[in-house]
């Protein structure tokens, strides 16, 4: 009994989408290969090879790989959502166009159906599902919200604050000793008397006229009062 092939979809990641659809509202190519699209998305031939069946089963390549009158209806953005409703009911069963049809459809929930209906894993059943959302949404101006949010490319990530770095600078005072009074004798006492010793410099500009040197002078004989 020959195996039963298994049931597949096509799946195209949302940044080679745009980037050729961009590249065919630029200029639409007149046939679509392998190498043309490894260098418009910039990546190895092989991958880019894979692209080109979904490309067919979605209606966008014929079978001489010439772009077909969908993909045109594709690049213009009037008729971008047209489009993107054929892709959806020529390409999906009517199941699950009836259970998933508005475009805020859990991710999760669409991949669960795919990973039964086809019997494949995570990442496959992941990769149908965003297509289909993909076309489900058929919305540009999603798009375009997020390009000029990010700038036209990756959102950029806030930097840190940076942390300013104080230091202080620590004097350390020499430790004086301290005669303790109880241990001085009675007649040493007597003639015991504590002296500060206060050291005072004065900067006095160059410009200063000789008034204001003597009113310098006043206030700190009036201030700081020195015994002779």
């Amino acid at each position: 009994m020959a195996e039963e092939k298994k049931k597949s979809y096509p799946k195209i990641p949302k940044a080679n989408w745009f980037g050729i659809r961009d590249r065919f509202k630029q200029k639409t190519p007149t046939e679509v290969t392998a190498s043309y699209l490894a260098s418009v998305l910039n990546i190895g031939t092989s991958s880019a090879g894979n692209l080109i069946p979904p490309l067919k089963t979605l209606g966008l390549v014929g079978s001489d790989n010439r772009p077909t009158d969908l993909a045109f209806d594709w690049r213009d953005d009037a008729s971008y959502a047209g489009a993107c409703r054929t892709m959806l009911d020529a390409t999906y069963p009517a199941e699950l166009l009836d259970l998933f049809h508005e475009p805020g459809a859990k991710l999760q929930s669409v991949a669960n159906w795919f990973s039964r209906d086809t019997r494949s894993g995570r990442a496959a059943s992941s990769a149908y599902a965003s297509m289909y959302l993909l076309l489900l949404e058929g919305d540009l101006t999603r798009r375009d919200a997020a390009r000029v949010k990010n700038g036209g490319g990756a959102e950029a990530k806030p930097k840190p604050a940076a942390k300013a770095s104080v230091r202080a600078k620590v004097v350390s005072t020499p430790q004086i000793d301290r005669p303790n009074v109880d241990e001085i004798k009675p007649e040493e006492r007597k003639g015991f008397s504590p002296k500060l010793h206060v050291d005072i410099q004065i900067h006095i500009s160059p410009d200063s006229s000789p008034e204001q040197i003597d009113k310098i002078f006043e206030s700190m004989a009036k201030h700081l009062p020195l015994k002779g």
